[in-house]
């Protein structure tokens, strides 16, 4: 099993660094606050991560201008990942994004986000098999962190808007 180590590099959380030890292998960013576009980048590779519209929320993958894959997003319950080439992987979390695993068509798992407490929210392990091609290994390890951090975002949305409404529905 591989192990690499993920944290954000801002206060915002729109930067992302993938490393092993000290080396940076890729880096994630969202392109803004106030959308979920996002980029993944190493050495070899640059993929695109681009929600179809405000109202579909299903995210495109693009490599160098094709596309190669794209999420079914469902705000609870389980995300997939179907790639062009017909191979499908189920993205696993909790309502809080919190545990995160990918596990291929069969069922078993081949890769799981760690966080190791609260105060750590910035950083965490990937554990994955080591299996995946090098291609699939990066799509599935920026893809899995990008759908984490969609799920964050969208619950501190929510909270936002339904807190107020709740608070002001009992007055």
């Amino acid at each position: 099993m591989k192990t690499l180590n993920w944290k954000h590099t801002d206060w915002n959380s729109r930067n992302f660094i993938f490393s092993i030890g000290n080396e940076i292998i890729g880096k994630l960013t969202f392109y803004s606050s106030w959308n979920y576009n996002a980029v993944y980048i190493d050495k070899e590779t640059k993929l695109k991560f681009s929600q179809k519209s405000f109202w579909d929320r299903n995210v495109v993958i693009t490599k160098d201008g094709k596309k190669i894959g794209e999420i079914d997003f469902r705000l609870f319950g389980n995300q997939t990942l179907m790639l062009a080439t017909g191979e499908r992987f189920m993205l696993s979390t909790n309502v809080w994004g919190r545990n995160v695993n990918w596990k291929n068509q069969k069922g078993e798992t081949i890769i799981k986000y760690q966080q190791a407490t609260m105060s750590s929210m910035g950083k965490g392990v990937v554990k994955l098999v080591d299996s995946l091609t090098n291609e699939t290994e990066k799509l599935l390890i920026s893809s899995g962190l990008f759908v984490r951090q969609l799920i964050l975002k969208r619950v501190s949305v929510a909270a936002a808007i339904g807190i107020p409404i709740i608070v002001a529905s009992n007055r």
